[in-house]
């Protein structure tokens, strides 16, 4: 018959004897709640995301050191970079990249400011699409999309205007 402290504990294999626990290099180890639900947040977004067979996706659970893909979640190397053929510089100028990561932080949010319809013709135009293509896209004439990309764009450079 079950008691019930044992029946209000959560149900995971993991919690035990009042307790949560992680196995790190074959040891288990006692801890918070909390860190165990970072840890095991930051080893599932280590996984990669593959097709579940139904038309969805789902965390891939086979062993990421035989895997030919490269996970979203793993280590980053110039090396790496190099070896794929791109230009890696020697010197890299760390003012230059947290000014360039604050600046497409600002801008993600000014494109959040944009209602959702010139947000989309935004992207698509970022992606190199013709405003014909943009506006079979969405739905609309051309000349929308003709008249409205001014508007966006000028939205976001006053927006942005501070970054110039």
């Amino acid at each position: 018959m079950k008691t019930k402290a044992n029946h209000d504990q959560p149900k995971n294999k993991d919690f035990y004897d009042g307790a949560w626990h992680l196995t790190i290099e074959n040891q288990v180890v006692e801890v918070t709640e909390e860190v165990y639900r970072a840890y095991k947040r930051q080893e599932r977004e280590k996984r990669c995301i593959i097709s579940n067979g139904k038309g969805g996706t789902k965390r891939c659970m086979e062993d990421c050191s035989t895997c030919q893909e490269q996970r979203t979640g793993s280590v980053l190397s110039l090396d790496k970079f190099s070896a794929d053929g791109f230009d890696v510089s020697d010197s890299i100028n760390i003012d230059e990249l947290v000014e360039d990561k604050l600046l497409l932080e600002e801008l993600f949010a000014a494109l959040g400011e944009l209602d959702p319809e010139n947000r989309r013709i935004a992207e698509l135009f970022s992606m190199g699409k013709t405003e014909r293509e943009i506006a079979e896209c969405i739905g609309c004439s051309q000349k929308t999309v003709n008249n409205r990309k001014p508007k966006i764009f000028a939205q976001l450079r006053e927006r942005l205007k501070n970054w110039e």
